[in-house]
């Protein structure tokens, strides 16, 4: 296995479309049959968990339900080991969810869960999210927030309604002194607070970071520094696939001044000790 890529989205054209609008990529070069993104990283000996989700009316097109991304990691193992699963934050009933999480977390196909607080609409350190919290630190289950920017609904008249305030790194840093026995992964570098997230993953030993969105290259300075140095055990390869091109991702990563040793652990090691790969 060459990488575990942790950041990873199931092709649908309502994400496609804003992949494309805002990176300037062609639809057609993204796959969209489930053989192809397949063969796409088994082609590059890489593993990926796969992110479900549960979007706002802004994304509606971008839908993938937990059932389906568990149906492509069934179909497809040697690629996909498992899935990041996502939850209806905006339920007019939380305590289903709640429970709803606690069968997910006894699912072996679900390795995790991803949120998305911009596009969801929610503080993760808002307490009436605390009793999903709790179940996911007792199931053991790793956490992935998105931090900073968000394409969705960029260059757009009010944003589309999406706010960043809900991404901001510190609002991780109340939820990892709360659960100090839950993996929190903060995927992307947090731009334009990316000071903010190397602060708060510096600080909270249960905070994780993610590449995605970025080639090697492309990375802020400071978070850069940071991977390479103090957050090195704590740092995690992703593309954040279709935005980004896998291949393109790892030749960046190849041409990177990294140690040899620190190279394998963000691509490799830290993912698979963090998933139990």
């Amino acid at each position: 296995m060459r990488a575990v890529d942790v950041h990873v989205h199931p092709s649908t054209r309502g994400l496609d479309r804003h992949a494309c609008n805002y990176f300037r990529r062609d639809l057609k070069d993204i796959p969209i049959s489930a053989e192809a993104f397949a063969d796409l990283y088994l082609r590059e000996d890489v593993k990926a968990p796969l992110i479900g989700w549960h979007p706002s009316t802004v994304t509606e097109g971008a839908r993938n339900s937990n059932e389906h991304v568990i149906e492509l990691a069934t179909k497809f193992p040697e690629a996909f080991p498992g899935i990041l699963a996502s939850l209806n934050l905006s339920s007019e009933d939380p305590e289903a969810e709640a429970r709803y999480a606690g069968e997910l977390v006894q699912n072996p196909k679900v390795l995790g869960f991803k949120f998305h607080p911009p596009d969801q609409g929610f503080h993760p350190s808002d307490r009436a999210f605390y009793p999903i919290w709790e179940i996911l630190q007792s199931g053991g289950k790793p956490a992935m927030f998105h931090v900073g920017f968000t394409v969705l609904g960029a260059d757009t008249d009010g944003g589309s309604g999406i706010a960043l305030e809900y991404g901001r790194p510190i609002e991780l840093d109340t939820l990892a002194r709360d659960f100090p026995r839950m993996k929190i992964i903060a995927a992307h570098p947090g731009w334009p607070w990316e000071q903010e997230l190397i602060g708060v993953a510096t600080h909270k030993k249960n905070v994780y970071v993610d590449t995605s969105g970025y080639l090697a290259e492309q990375l802020p300075e400071v978070f850069l520094k940071a991977i390479g140095g103090r957050l090195q055990d704590r740092a995690l390869f992703g593309t954040d696939f279709p935005y980004v091109d896998l291949a393109k991702a790892l030749a960046s990563f190849d041409r990177a001044n990294f140690k040899d040793a620190v190279k394998e652990k963000i691509l490799l090691t830290n993912a698979k000790r963090l998933f139990g790969l």
